[in-house]
């Protein structure tokens, strides 16, 4: 008995030495990738060679949200506290003539390929844009979204992507989210079911076309669906989006007017997925100062992509560098 408890202190002696080499955390418990990013800016990081962005963060007692269960209904969000807490991220941009840039509203990326709701931290927003694309006012969101580093999801309209498909084209190339939004804009209930599947499935069709991207995703015009379309959207492998905050931007108001209702909205809800139309004026007016007061409180924009997360990268010298680093502080 003896021999066995010595053994034992031995052990824990062992182990308070190795955690105090290493710093208060297991650095197994760390999770370190680099992501490759483009756009250059400024940061307090002194490599400009690098041409990628260093994303931590730590799994250690992450706790994960509870499933969420399959739905055939268009999908909404939910906000949980901590549901951003094994993905966080420090998103900085590097190029190798220029400072690296950081942007504080880049989110993170949620990957869906079946139909369900997304789980949202607090000040998690999901920007998307209905009915275009249109010229000069979907490449001025784009421009705006570009200049803070984040992406959007596009439901395009058929109609529109066919008689503009060098403006959806800009929309793919900014690496924005594709969706579809009907041929024709109908409001579908309205319709016979045969009609109205015709126009999702040809509204599908142009946009694939114009983008060369399948959509998976799909919202209804009016936001008006029944159970008999989303069974069809459902055989046709399409996720339905809805939303949980209308910018009501084709109402007449200011941009400082546009601005505060889209905030209070996020404020009183949490966060969420944001309605906006990328054909409207002002929208694109507004879109510059609605992403300054986003970042302003502290909000992150995540985009929805569909497929499932990619495996990760290995850790690189420079990010096992920079954990290190991290490690003796």
């Amino acid at each position: 008995m003896h021999r066995l408890l010595s053994g034992l202190f031995g052990l824990g002696v062992l182990a308070l030495a190795s955690c105090a080499s290493t710093g208060h955390r297991d650095t197994t418990a760390l999770q370190t990738a680099l992501v490759k990013t483009e756009k250059p800016g400024e940061a307090d990081i002194s490599s400009p060679e690098a041409i990628e962005a260093i994303v931590t963060g730590s799994i250690e007692n992450d706790a994960a949200p509870l499933p969420v269960p399959l739905q055939i209904a268009s999908i909404h969000s939910r906000i949980v506290p901590g549901a951003d807490a094994a993905v966080a991220q420090q998103p900085v941009h590097f190029v190798a003539d220029a400072a690296p840039h950081y942007y504080p509203l880049t989110g993170r990326t949620i990957y869906l390929d079946e139909t369900r709701d997304i789980t949202l931290a607090p000040k998690e927003v999901v920007l998307t844009f209905d009915d275009g694309p249109v010229p000069a006012k979907t490449p001025a969101v784009l421009q705006a979204l570009e200049a803070h580093g984040v992406k959007g999801l596009f439901f395009m309209v058929g109609e529109m992507a066919h008689y503009h498909p060098e403006i959806a084209q800009q929309v793919v190339l900014s690496g924005q989210t594709i969706g579809t939004h009907t041929y024709s804009h109908p409001h579908l209930p309205a319709l016979s079911f045969a009609n109205a599947v015709s126009d999702i499935d040809r509204g599908r069709d142009a946009v694939e076309t114009a983008t060369g991207i399948l959509p998976h995703f799909f919202r209804f015009p009016y936001l008006a669906e029944n159970k008999s379309l989303d069974e069809a959207l459902q055989e046709r492998g399409m996720i339905p989006v809805g939303i949980d905050v209308d910018s009501r931007d084709y109402e007449k108001a200011t941009t400082q007017e546009l601005v505060d209702r889209i905030m209070a909205g996020l404020d009183k809800r949490g966060g969420g997925i944001v309605l906006m139309h990328d054909l409207q004026g002002r929208t694109a007016r507004a879109i510059g100062p609605l992403l300054d007061r986003l970042e302003a409180e502290g909000y992150k924009a995540v985009q929805l992509k569909y497929g499932v997360p990619p495996e990760p990268k290995p850790e690189t010298l420079m990010a096992r560098l920079a954990r290190n680093a991290r490690s003796v502080r």
